[in-house]
């Protein structure tokens, strides 16, 4: 395999590329401080905004961020027949293309199965796992019951009508093209206080305009994520040995509290820090303790 590295991006991420074992391409973006200790950024389908916004917090600790893109995302090659456990392998070749032997994972929303197959089957490769947002396994009837109306329509459709929700995202992409500030717009309808303060942050609202631009750029890929975010994971919580740790908005009605709780409990009483008054923006100033954790610098608090 071979990692190539592109550079020039206006905000300072340096985009890479490299070339897997089996042919496939994997895209990925680094971001942060230039050097130090690495912590991978796995967001929600198709998303690099969560490390896109860690990285101010990342230059201030010293912390390198690489952000893959994971199968149909980004440049990456899309895999519509890969399982979620697929997933660690991947990680280990792009830690292994960077020289890098242990890397704490920060993850967020749909990328939470991949950061827990990553502490199943790389434990000895990960300092630690810190969730934003957390999901709890999506295939229990009653998490599903508590998810946010839109993920569940999206969950519903992947399972029943997966055409249905292809359809209805390559027609959100299409809006997106054409209006990308409108698309941003609609995903933050109704946010907590906090988090519209965090959004005010004219340099934030561009990330979050971006991320959704780009979310929505891979409407195939977003959906095969869905689908695997629906089934069972094939992952056990119990069994992972990782450190972890994790945070909630209080606020939060797509991913709520009560699902860092239930995965929390899964994983043996991980602690949950649950921040009063947010929903997910407004854990931005919580992003360099989770860094931290991530990479066992410090407990949870």
């Amino acid at each position: 395999m071979s990692a190539k590295a592109v550079t020039g991006a206006p905000t300072g991420e340096r985009d890479g590329d490299l070339t897997l074992a089996d042919g496939r391409t994997l895209t990925y973006a680094t971001l942060g401080a230039d050097a130090g200790p690495t912590v991978v950024v796995l967001d929600g389908p198709c998303s690099r905004g969560l490390a896109r916004a860690a990285a101010p917090a990342a230059i201030a600790l010293g912390i390198r961020l690489v952000a893959p893109d994971r199968p149909g995302a980004g440049g990456s090659t899309p895999a519509p027949q890969r399982a979620l456990t697929d997933w660690p392998a991947d990680h280990a070749a792009l830690l292994d293309a960077l020289g890098v032997e242990r890397a704490g994972v920060l993850a967020q929303s749909g990328g939470t199965p991949f950061a827990l197959a990553v502490g199943a089957a790389l434990a000895p490769r990960t300092s630690g796992l810190a969730f934003l947002g957390a999901v709890a396994p999506l295939d229990d009837p009653a998490t599903f019951a508590e998810t946010g109306r839109q993920l569940r329509t999206a969950l519903t459709l992947a399972r029943r009508a997966p055409w249905l929700l292809r359809l209805g995202l390559r027609a959100s992409s299409r809006g997106a093209r054409r209006n990308p500030e409108r698309a941003a717009r609609r995903f933050v309808k109704g946010i907590p206080s906090a988090d519209a303060r965090e959004l005010a942050d004219p340099a934030l609202w561009a990330l979050h305009v971006r991320a959704t631009a780009e979310i929505l750029a891979r409407p195939d890929g977003f959906a095969d994520e869905v689908r695997l975010l629906s089934a069972p994971w094939g992952v056990d919580p119990a069994a992972i040995r990782v450190p972890a740790a994790l945070w909630s908005g209080a606020e939060d009605t797509i991913h709520p509290t009560a699902h860092s709780r239930r995965l929390a409990a899964l994983m043996g009483g991980a602690p949950v820090t649950v921040v009063p008054g947010t929903a997910t923006f407004g854990l931005l100033p919580r992003y360099p303790d989770a860094l931290r954790f991530a990479l066992g610098r410090t407990p949870a608090a």
